[in-house]
């Protein structure tokens, strides 16, 4: 079979314009070309390259001579960067100067297990130091590729040691903490400084902006991967440290009402309690303890399984004082002329309000009895009886006196203030003067209460209560004198129901609370506790209040038992503290017994 074969192609012929064809004459006369010779052209080019070179010289001397200063401020601004300088936290002292707060330097002990050169000699040499064991480092070193902390509060003898051993890989980190020696004694009246230094509760809180100080600023350059090198030559401001706070507070006297609160909670199985102890001269607290507590210096433990053991029950609480309101309403009725010690009345157990009918704890009545002989009998029957004969109005001119219903201004963080329904208020009902009367259907705090019991104790005068008594911050020293709030009653209805309340405490609902050789000026309260819409079965608070020696007093105590679970009187529950405590401060203070007390 024949195969075609391709077509030639033409090949293209290039045809020359015409015009192109010959190149025209000039018409003008022909210039020679003259080459420049070589060395010429040498030299020329040597000049070029001098100049050049002076040139950048110029430049160079430019920016590494007359613009060098400027090239090294900008270079350091640019690495410059700002530290903050923490102030030292101030101090805080009870009355006698004793410690209770203060700032402690100790070290992060940390490793980075990558430098570690030897790790089974590091673990051995480290675990004497720290106090644990080879097999334990070792595992955590190889856990850790990366750093990880080994101990977050190395005092100054293991930081020693571990400094000593220069071991690779093994680094101390300085830390300033907050340090609280008494452990959990005061804890709710101080509270504590979280991880941002910031006070928290109590004293701490309340007097942050004067403890904590000022922060200094200071500024470093660093390094590109921003690591100090060293001081900048940029401004310092110094940082001011903290004022430091003297408390009221006698830590002798504080750890005896922890111990004996602590003693009694376990004693009647309870929920927790308070006791407080106020110079009613002064308006000044000497203890106030609550129970359950918790230790600052760990806190964060606290914060995870209790937080509400951070709020301090004699101001953060409230709770129907019960019968030790009596005190209130015989003093209204003393000062008015409304009775005198010797007023009697029959009673029955049984007080008819419309509707309602109250009785006596016991379900009982006492027959024919004076007033002090109600307070002997803590009857409710007889404290609604006086408040009918004052009147809604006079009765409630004295709960105010006594300032129920608003916070007392005491110097700690978080006071609540109460709760009372006064005429004319929505949920108030007639029954609630003659329950008030007796101490239910208002809720109070711990502190309202002593404050008002103290007043009685100073003759008729309320004082303010305060927990501070000196503050030195700056150069100036702030003395926090006694604060008068005002008179109540008369001395002499104060003076009355001094001596009403030292006699029926012998022989009646507070006879526990007594010492002998002692007057002392005491009731007892035992409160139901309010559920939903009614009080709870079975459940009580109990408390005691009392003051001594009773005719120039140095203290008074107030001791609540929350809950108990074994026996519901505050005469068996919470007047024991008070017999325990008074003794303490008698022997403390040298306070000899009387020769004839009216016991």
């Amino acid at each position: 079979m024949l195969q075609s074969r391709p077509a030639r192609r033409n090949p293209t012929k290039i045809t020359r314009p015409k015009a192109l064809a010959r190149r025209p004459r000039s018409s003008g006369t022909q210039v020679p070309v003259q080459l420049v010779p070589t060395a010429a052209r040498t030299q020329v080019l040597l000049v070029v390259l001098i100049l050049l070179a002076g040139a950048i010289s110029a430049r160079l001397v430019y920016w590494q001579v007359v613009r060098q200063g400027y090239l090294s401020a900008r270079a350091e601004m640019e690495q410059a960067g700002l530290t903050t300088l923490l102030p030292t936290r101030g101090t805080i002292y009870d009355s006698s100067g004793a410690t209770l707060a203060t700032d402690i330097s100790a070290n992060e002990v940390y490793a980075d297990p990558a430098d570690i050169v030897n790790p089974w000699r590091t673990s051995v040499l480290l675990a004497r130091a720290l106090g644990t064991t080879p097999k334990y480092l070792d595992q955590i070193f190889a856990q850790n590729p990366k750093y990880v902390v080994l101990d977050q509060d190395a005092g100054p003898r293991v930081s020693r040691r571990v400094e000593n051993l220069a071991l690779p890989g093994i680094f101390l980190t300085p830390l300033v903490q907050r340090d609280y020696p008494n452990g959990n004694e005061a804890a709710q009246v101080l509270g504590f400084v979280n991880a941002t230094d910031s006070g928290q509760y109590g004293v701490e809180q309340y007097y942050n902006s004067i403890l904590a100080g000022t922060a200094g600023m200071r500024s470093v350059l660093t390094d590109t991967a921003g690591h100090s090198i060293r001081v900048g030559s940029g401004p310092t401001t110094s940082a001011i440290g903290g004022g430091s706070i003297h408390l009221t507070i006698s830590s002798p006297i504080q750890s005896l009402a922890q111990a004996a609160l602590d003693s009694a909670v376990r004693a009647h199985s309870a929920d927790g309690g308070s006791v407080t102890i106020m110079d009613p001269r002064t308006g000044y607290i000497l203890a106030m303890a609550g129970d359950p507590t918790y230790n600052p210096d760990n806190y964060a433990a606290t914060a995870k399984s209790a937080p509400s053991d951070f709020a301090n029950p004699a101001i953060q609480s409230v709770y129907e004082p019960g019968s030790t309101f009596k005190i209130i309403t015989m003093a209204a009725g003393l000062d008015t002329g409304t009775i005198t010690p010797n007023t009697s009345f029959y009673d029955s157990g049984a007080f008819h309000v419309g509707t309602t009918t109250l009785h006596n704890w016991n379900m009982s009545g006492w027959g024919m009895e004076t007033m002090t002989q109600v307070l002997q009998h803590s009857a409710n029957v007889g404290a609604a009886w006086v408040s009918q004969r004052l009147g809604a109005a006079r009765f409630y001119e004295y709960v105010k006196r006594f300032r129920f219903g608003v916070p007392t201004g005491v110097d700690m963080a978080g006071e609540v203030p109460g709760f009372l329904n006064w005429p004319g208020h929505k949920n108030y009902n007639v029954v609630d003067q003659y329950t008030n009367a007796f101490g239910q259907g208002i809720a109070v705090t711990p502190l309202q209460l002593i404050r008002a019991v103290a007043a009685v104790a100073n003759g008729g005068v309320m004082m303010k209560p305060q927990i501070v008594k000196e503050v030195d911050y700056g150069g100036r020293v702030i003395m926090h004198r006694p604060i008068r709030v005002g008179r109540v009653i008369s001395p002499r209805a104060a003076r009355t129901l001094t001596s009403m309340l030292v006699q029926s405490a012998v022989g009646g609902e507070a006879s526990e609370a007594l010492v002998k050789g002692y007057n002392i000026a005491a009731k007892t309260g035992t409160a139901n506790v309010a559920g939903a819409g009614s009080y709870l079965p079975n459940d009580t608070i109990a408390s005691t209040v009392g003051y001594a020696p009773a005719y120039h007093p140095r203290f008074v105590i107030l001791a609540i038992i929350d809950h108990p679970r074994d026996i519901p009187w505050g005469k068996f529950v919470a007047a024991p503290i008070l017999r325990t405590l008074f003794q303490d401060l008698f022997f403390k203070y040298h306070i000899a017994p009387l020769a004839h007390p009216e016991q």
